[in-house]
C-alpha cells in the first residue's frame, strides 16, 4: 500500500490552494489598509486581531485539534462510534466557550483597559465575546470532517468565514471610517459576521452528516465518559493554553520595546505593523501547503497509531520530512534571491520589509519544519512533550526580545525568531526520531535540498539576466516562476530515481 495516497496528496492540494487564496487576500488587505490609513493603523489591528486569537484559543480549548484526533483514532481503532466523541466534544466546547463569553463580557472594560484601549476597545471586546461560542463550534464540526478526511467542507466553511470577514471589513473602511467609525469596532464585528456565518454552514453539513453515521452499527467508544475525556483533551487544551499565553505576551512586549528604542509611538507601531502584517504573512505565506500537510498528518497519523500500524507511522513521517526539507530549503532560497523585490512590491515607502525579508532566510526552514513537527507530534499524542518544547521556546524568544530590542531595536525581533526557532526545532526533529524510530537521514534531509535550493536559484538567476525587466514586480514573478518549475522537474526526477533505486534493490533481493 503506498503510504502517501492519492488521497492525502489531493486533500492536502485542496487545503493548499484554498489557503494560498484567503492568505494571499488577507496579505493584499494589510497593503491596502496601510496604503489608506498608514503601517500604524495595520498595528493596531494587528494588535486586535491577536486579542482576538488570545480570546478564541481560551474558549474553545484548542477544539479542532483534539475532535480532529479523537475522531481519527475512534475510526483507526474499527469502533466507529464517533457520535458519542462529538456529543463529548461540543458539550465541552459549548461550555467553555460560553464561560469565556460571559467572562469576557463581563470584564470587557478591565481588558480594554490594560490592552490601553479606550471605551471603544471595550466595546469591541464585548462584539467579540459574542462571536466565541459560534466560533467553537464552528471548529468542534470542522474537527470532524477533518479528522473523518472530509477536507472539502472545511475548506468551503473557511472561504465563507473570510469572505464574510472580508468583505464586511473591506466595506467598513471605504464607507464607515470616514464617519467616525473606529477600526476596532469594524474588526470586531468582521469577526462577528465571519464566525456566526460558518457556524451556520457547519452544523448544515454536521447535521446532515449525523444523520448517515448516528444510523450505522457502532462498537464501544474508545473515550465513553466525560472524565475520560477530559484526560485525553486537558493536555491539548493545556498545550494551546501555552502557546497562545506565551504568544501573545511576546506580541504584547515586541511594541513595548520597540518604543523604548524608538521614543516614538509611531514608529515603533509602524515597525510592529509591517512586522505582524507584512514581513511574517509575506515569509509563512508559502507555507500554506506545509499547513495543510500537517492537518492532515494529524488524524492519519493517530489513526495508524491507533491500529498498531508502527510501519506506516514511519513511513508517514518519513516522506513527510522529505517534503518538509526540500520545500523550506527551496522557499529560503527564493527569499534570499527576491526578498528585497517582495518588499519593495509590498511595501514601496520603507525599505524595513525588504531588508527583513531577505535577512529572515536562515531561519525559514525551522520555522516551516515546526508546522509538520507539531502536527506530527500531536498525531502521536505527545501533546505534553508540545507543551513543554514551546514553553522554552517562547521563554527564550520573549528573554530576547527584552534583551535585544532595547539594544539592537528591530534587529532584536529578528534575533529572538532566530533563537528560539532554531533551538525548538532541532529538539523537535530529535524527539520525534527517537519517539518513532525513524532514522535521520543527512542526505536526504539536507543535502539533497540543499543542493535543489542551490541549482534552482542559479538557473533562475541565468534565465532572468537574459531579459530586461520594466519593474521589479515582473522580474520577481518571473525568477519565481522559473525556480518553482525548476523545483518541480528536480523534485519529480528525484522521485523517479529513488523508486528506481528501490525496484533494483527488490529485484537483487529476489
Amino acid at each position: 500500500m503506498k503510504i502517501f495516497t492519492n488521497s492525502i496528496a489531493k486533500d492536502t492540494i485542496r487545503l493548499t490552494i484554498v489557503s494560498f487564496i484567503l492568505q494571499g487576500l488577507g496579505l493584499l488587505l494589510n497593503v491596502i489598509i496601510s496604503n489608506k490609513l498608514g503601517s500604524a493603523s495595520v498595528g493596531v489591528m494587528t494588535l486586535i486581531t491577536s486579542l482576538f486569537s488570545f480570546i478564541m484559543v481560551l474558549a474553545n480549548g484548542n477544539i479542532f485539534i483534539s475532535t480532529s484526533r479523537f475522531v481519527s483514532e475512534e475510526i483507526g481503532s474499527g469502533n466507529r462510534n464517533v457520535s458519542k466523541i462529538m456529543r463529548l466534544s461540543m458539550g465541552f466546547s459549548f461550555t467553555l466557550s460560553t464561560a469565556f463569553s460571559a467572562v469576557s463580557f463581563a470584564l470587557a472594560k478591565v481588558i480594554s483597559a490594560y490592552s490601553g484601549g479606550t471605551e471603544e476597545l471595550a466595546l469591541s471586546v464585548r462584539i467579540i465575546a459574542l462571536s466565541l461560542p459560534p466560533a467553537a463550534l464552528g471548529s468542534c464540526i470542522k474537527g470532524y470532517f477533518n479528522g473523518n478526511r472530509n477536507v472539502k467542507i472545511p475548506c468551503i466553511g473557511d472561504i465563507i468565514e473570510f469572505s464574510a470577514k472580508w468583505v464586511s471589513l473591506m466595506l467598513g473602511t471605504v464607507f464607515l471610517l470616514d464617519r467616525g467609525v473606529s477600526v476596532y469596532l469594524m474588526i470586531s464585528v468582521s469577526i462577528l459576521i465571519g464566525e456566526v456565518v460558518s457556524c451556520i454552514y457547519f452544523v448544515m453539513n454536521y447535521s446532515a452528516a449525523y444523520r448517515e453515521f448516528s444510523a450505522l452499527p457502532m462498537g464501544k467508544p474508545r473515550i465513553e465518559k466525560v472524565a475520560a475525556y477530559l484526560k485525553f483533551s486537558l493536555p491539548i487544551v493545556a498545550s494551546g493554553y501555552v502557546q497562545m499565553i506565551m504568544s501573545s505576551l511576546n506580541e504584547a512586549l515586541v511594541p513595548i520595546a520597540l518604543l523604548k528604542y524608538n521614543s516614538s509611538t509611531g514608529r515603533a507601531m509602524s515597525e510592529y505593523g509591517m512586522f505582524e502584517a507584512m514581513i511574517m504573512p509575506a515569509v509563512f505565506f508559502p507555507s500554506v501547503i506545509l499547513t495543510s500537510l500537517s492537518s492532515i498528518m494529524i488524524p492519519e497519523i493517530a489513526g495508524a497509531s491507533s491500529a498498531g500500524n508502527i510501519s506506516r507511522v514511519r513511513s508517514l513521517i518519513t516522506k513527510t520530512f522529505d517534503r518538509a526539507f526540500k520545500y523550506s530549503f527551496f522557499i529560503a532560497g527564493m527569499l534570499l534571491m527576491t526578498g528585497r523585490g517582495i518588499g519593495a512590491v509590498l511595501c514601496p515607502s520603507d525599505t524595513l520589509v525588504s531588508e527583513t525579508l531577505v535577512k529572515m532566510f536562515p531561519v525559514v526552514p525551522f520555522i516551516y519544519l515546526e508546522i509538520v513537527l507539531e502536527g506530527i507530534i500531536k498525531g502521536l499524542g505527545r501533546q505534553n512533550f508540545s507543551t513543554l518544547n514551546s514553553l522554552c521556546e517562547y521563554i527564550i524568544r520573549i528573554l530576547c526580545v527584552v534583551i535585544f530590542v532595547r539594544l539592537y531595536g528591530f534587529a532584536g525581533v529578528l534575533i529572538s525568531y532566530y533563537a528560539s526557532n532554531i533551538y525548538s526545532n532541532i529538539v523537535r526533529i530529535f524527539f520525534v526520531c527517537k519517539v518513532t524510530g525513524v532514522r535521520f537521514s543527512v542526505v536526504d534531509f539536507l543535502v539533497k535540498p540543499f543542493m535543489m535550493c542551490f541549482f534552482c536559484c542559479q538557473i533562475s538567476s541565468a534565465a532572468t539576466k537574459l531579459f530586461s525587466f520594466s519593474s521589479v514586480l515582473f522580474e520577481t514573478v518571473i525568477y519565481l516562476c522559473i525556480a518553482a518549475i525548476s523545483f518541480i522537474i528536480l523534485y519529480e526526477l528525484d522521485k523517479y530515481f529513488c523508486r528506481e533505486r528501490a525496484s533494483a534493490k527488490k529485484k537483487a533481493a529476489a
